[in-house]
């Protein structure tokens, strides 16, 4: 048990689910939950506030994705080291948060099994991701001493417009109009891309864009 207790800000937008975590966290003895929010604007004023040691960051969060806490943390040179709490098993969910700086991955199913364990380890220096993942998800840089290029850098520029077109809810017929293509072959090239990132539905296609940042520019019009 360490000499004081971990100093932790939770985020999470679903209540019952917080609470349980909060809950489970709190009773190991090791752990203060110094903040429990449920928005990801909240969860990053409340880290700049409190300075906890550790941040626990759902990555889906109303008005800012976890990442995006990440890496506006980083930013300030925060020494908070934050876990993401995720129902994505795809690496580029992953990929996604330990650049940003993340240095723990938990996923929500198993995250009463695991969650005390990564608030640990994360706290003393060390990096988690959930034992739950397939070995094939976890960055190759967290597996071997070289360093894996993004996932996303794979994709073309092509590829990048597509997927960008789908997230916001565009037809193949409708992104084929625009890109001077077929829609069968923006179906051919949108299927390429989601399997090299290992995206399987248009709402992980979402997601991922979230994430990249691509959907906080001018909405196309159609």
């Amino acid at each position: 048990m360490p000499s004081s207790p971990i100093r932790v800000v939770l985020a999470d937008d679903h209540p019952v689910f917080r609470h349980g975590v909060k809950s489970l966290i709190a009773d190991t003895g090791e752990v203060v939950v110094v903040a429990s929010v449920e928005t990801g604007s909240a969860a990053y004023r409340a880290i700049v506030q409190h300075e906890p040691d550790v941040a626990i960051l759902d990555i889906n969060m109303p008005e800012m994705n976890g990442v995006a806490v990440v890496r506006n943390l980083l930013k300030l040179r925060s020494r908070t080291r934050a876990i993401m709490l995720s129902v994505y098993e795809s690496r580029v969910y992953v990929d996604q948060s330990f650049e940003a700086g993340a240095r723990g991955y938990v996923l929500k199913r198993s995250a009463f099994q695991h969650i005390a364990s990564a608030v640990r380890a994360v706290h003393e220096g060390g990096i988690y991701v959930d034992p739950a993942l397939p070995e094939r998800t976890v960055p190759h840089r967290l597996l071997h001493s070289s360093v894996d290029e993004a996932a996303c850098s794979t994709l073309s520029e092509r590829e990048k417009d597509i997927l960008r077109f789908v997230a916001f809810g565009f037809t193949s017929k409708e992104v084929a109009d625009r890109l001077g293509a077929t829609p069968k072959a923006i179906e051919t090239q949108k299927a390429r891309a989601c399997t090299k990132l290992g995206l399987t539905s248009r709402a992980q296609i979402v997601q991922f864009a979230i994430l990249q940042g691509w959907l906080n520019g001018e909405i196309p019009v159609r």
